[in-house]
Order: structure tokens, then sequence, then C-alpha cells
């Protein structure tokens, strides 16, 4: 799934249609207000995402030699537990790591997308019974 794919489909998943999609972001249109919506590039559209849908957040212990962030969400109620990991390569890097994972959860809940990545990313969604 491309970015753009995770953006439209993070949209749905709260609700919004989408107006039209750019490099850097996305017009969205719901209950008759317009905005532009970038939780890749923007904490404040990323963290709105995250509250919007319940999205946890857990990071590495400091003392772990591969530093990474996971996007958790957990409704044990009608499905497993689901994380999307990122790893962060560098601590510059932490906040930019986060917001992909939350965008990647998001996208994972709109109605008709699953959680598959491309080969070239390495990375996937762990699906944790409880």
């Amino acid at each position: 799934m491309t970015e753009r794919e995770m953006l439209e489909a993070a949209a749905r998943a709260v609700g919004c249609a989408h107006l039209g999609a750019w490099d850097d972001g996305m017009r969205c249109l719901s209950n008759g207000e317009g905005w532009w919506f970038d939780p890749r590039n923007e904490g404040a559209d990323s963290f709105e995402l995250a509250a919007a849908l319940r999205i946890s957040m857990e990071h590495n212990p400091p003392s772990c030699n591969r530093p990474w962030v996971c996007a958790k969400l957990d409704d044990r109620v009608s499905s497993p537990v689901q994380l999307f990991m990122e790893d962060v390569p560098d601590e510059s890097q932490r906040a930019d790591r986060m917001r992909l994972a939350i965008l990647r959860c998001a996208a994972a809940q709109a109605p008709g997308n699953g959680c598959e990545r491309t080969e070239s990313d390495a990375n996937g969604c762990a699906e944790v019974q409880a």
C-alpha cells in the first residue's frame, strides 16, 4: 500500500471523504466542513487520527539496541490486537516513524483494507491473540 493509499484509507477510517490528494497531503470533507489532512507529516493531524481511532503508541526500552515504535489498536471485543511496528534508524527520526506507524494502523481500519505492506519495506502488521 502506498503512502497515498494509506492516507486515503485513514481518512475513510475516520469518516472523511477526500476531495483530492496531492504530494503533500489531502483535502478532506466531513460534516460539511473541509480541511487539509496530512497525518504523515503533521503531528497534530497524526495525534487527532490516533485519538479518533484510539490508537496507542509504544516505544522500545532505552536499553534496546534496535530502536522501534509501535502503533497499537486493542479492540479485543471484536478483533485481535493489531501492532504496526516501525524501526527508528536514528532518534531524530522517532516522531516521523511514529506518524508512519499511526497512519498504517489507521489505514488498516478502513473498510476493505488490510495491513499488507510491499516486500520492499520489510514491515507488516502483526495480529496478536489475547
